[in-house]
C-alpha cells in the first residue's frame, strides 16, 4: 500500500492521520459525555487531566491533515457529492475550531504537564468559553452523520466508497 493518495484510494498517511484523529476525538467525547452522566466515573478521572494535551494533539494532527490534503489534493479520490464535500469540510472546520476555542479561553496551556504559555489573554475569552461545549455537540452530530454515510455506502450503495477509505481497489 502506497503512502500517498491516488484516484482509487486513500494512502496510508491519509488513513493513519484519519484514525489518529478519530481515536483522540473519541476519547475526548466519551470523557465529556461520561462526566455529564457520572462526574466521578473512573474513565473521566483518568482522562480529564489530559484534556488540554489531547485537544492540542487534535489541533496538531488536523494541521498535518490540512497540509497533507493540500499536498495530495490532485491525487485524492474525488467525492461525487456536494453534500459529502460539505460534510468533510464541516468536520475539518469544527475539528480545528474546538481546540482553538479551548486555547483562546485564557487558561494556562499545559501539554504533558509542561506549561507552554500562561494563557492567551483576549477580550473574547467568554465567547470562546461559550462556544467550546456547543461545538462538541456539533462535532458529535457530524461524526454520527459521517459514520452513518460510510455504513450506507458500504451496505446500500455498494459504490466503492468504503474500499477507497480502507485501501482496497474495487
Amino acid at each position: 500500500m502506497k503512502a500517498t493518495d491516488s484516484y482509487k484510494y486513500y494512502g496510508v498517511v491519509s488513513r493513519v492521520l484519519h484514525w489518529i484523529t478519530a481515536i483522540l476525538v473519541i476519547i475526548q467525547l466519551v470523557d465529556i459525555y461520561m462526566r455529564s452522566w457520572d462526574p466521578k466515573n473512573i474513565f473521566s478521572q483518568y482522562v480529564q487531566p489530559w484534556h488540554m494535551t489531547i485537544g492540542i494533539s487534535v489541533l496538531g494532527v488536523m494541521l498535518l491533515r490540512l497540509v497533507w490534503l493540500l499536498v495530495q489534493r490532485k491525487h485524492r479520490p474525488r467525492s461525487r457529492s456536494v453534500m459529502a464535500r460539505f460534510g468533510h469540510f464541516s468536520i475539518y472546520v469544527v475539528l480545528i475550531a474546538i481546540p482553538l476555542s479551548g486555547l483562546l479561553q485564557g487558561y494556562p496551556v499545559l501539554v504533558f504537564d509542561t506549561l507552554l504559555t500562561k494563557g492567551v489573554d483576549t477580550k473574547w475569552d467568554a465567547i470562546f468559553q461559550e462556544l467550546h461545549g456547543p461545538l462538541a455537540y456539533i462535532l458529535t452530530a457530524l461524526i454520527a452523520g459521517h459514520v452513518f454515510m460510510a455504513i450506507l455506502h458500504r451496505l446500500v450503495h455498494r459504490d466503492g466508497t468504503w474500499e477507497k477509505m480502507i485501501g482496497k481497489r474495487k
